[in-house]
């Protein structure tokens, strides 16, 4: 979906543009250093968190994050305040970057013009120029986390190893299975379909299993055609599967039911699982590592932030 490109506030730094608004009197929730957040600022920032949530996650893992969302939601807006606080401070310059970003999305979604990419988030009910002061925040916490977390991560060869040796089901290629076969659909009141069965059973040799699936079979283009296709394991009806995996290659079964009706299948070509290189996802794994230790030392950051500034909460939301 479109949206979820336009949508760009992330789960873990959120920076809800209401914080830049204009302040009015109301209920203040909390102070941190010398700012406030108010009731408004905390439901746009419930907005724009619910629309990420939605744009990103579904199912149980959304049900989750909104329950997450909804206990701590003060808690992270206080967090977003002493992020921005320090972006302040680093006066970063991030215009080039956004204006590189906009063109790899109006390239990828095939946008002509700035008019097209700004009408296509109209109808997301999203105002450009927001959209864009939402990348600039985006990429200037990125930023921010590259320079005081990032370059503190270190991964080296034997954290990948290990990960590699104790995660082999990521990195195995299923086995597959190429099948040939013959198939009789099922029918109500079908006499003939036993006798029909019968009879290929009786014809069928070693070497005639084409000429007899394209006699008989019932696949479309079966007279042209007898290939049942090619299937991963666990992608194929579990009794032709079970079959198909005791087959060696040009090999066939007997009978086999299922729902859709009765088939023989014949092995064509099988991979076994294969266990791929380390050297071919090694970068997929340095990823994963870095992802996992940069979350660890993000959340010690903003602690240590706390730890160094004035937060009173004096009320909680909603």
């Amino acid at each position: 979906m479109k949206q979820k490109i336009f949508l760009t506030v992330t789960l873990a730094l959120v920076i809800s543009l209401g914080l830049l608004a204009a302040e009015t009197i109301e209920e203040i929730y909390a102070v941190v250093n010398d700012e406030v957040i108010t009731g408004s600022e905390l439901k746009q920032f419930e907005t724009d968190m619910l629309r990420a949530l939605h744009a990103q996650l579904e199912g149980e893992k959304l049900e989750e994050a909104l329950l997450e969302m909804k206990n701590n939601l003060l808690n992270k807006l206080i967090e977003q305040k002493l992020l921005m606080s320090k972006i302040k401070e680093k006066n970063y310059n991030v215009d080039s970057d956004v204006e590189m970003i906009i063109q790899d999305i109006k390239k990828q979604y095939n946008f002509a013009s700035d008019e097209d990419l700004k009408n296509a988030l109209r109808q997301e009910g999203i105002e450009f120029g927001a959209w864009k002061e939402q990348w600039k925040e985006r990429r200037k916490q990125e930023r921010l986390v590259a320079e005081e977390v990032g370059s503190k991560i270190k991964v080296d060869n034997p954290q990948i190893m290990e990960y590699y040796r104790s995660h082999p089901e990521q990195y195995t290629i299923p086995a597959e299975m190429t099948l040939n076969c013959i198939f009789l659909e099922k029918s109500a009141g079908n006499l003939k379909l036993q006798e029909t069965m019968d009879l290929i059973s009786a014809e069928l040799k070693p070497g005639l299993f084409e000429s007899v699936a394209k006699k008989y079979s019932q696949l479309p283009d079966a007279e042209n055609n007898v290939a049942l296709g090619k299937f991963k394991k666990g992608e194929l009806d579990k009794n032709l599967e079970d079959a198909a995996l005791k087959l060696k290659k040009d090999e066939y079964s007997g009978w086999i039911e299922t729902d859709k009706g009765w088939y023989i299948i014949q092995l064509a070509d099988f991979s076994p699982d294969r266990l791929q290189e380390v050297k071919d996802v090694r970068e997929d794994i340095l990823y994963k590592l870095r992802e996992e230790q940069q979350q660890i030392k993000l959340k010690e950051y903003i602690e240590q932030l706390k730890k160094d500034s004035y937060i009173k909460i004096l009320k909680k939301f909603p």
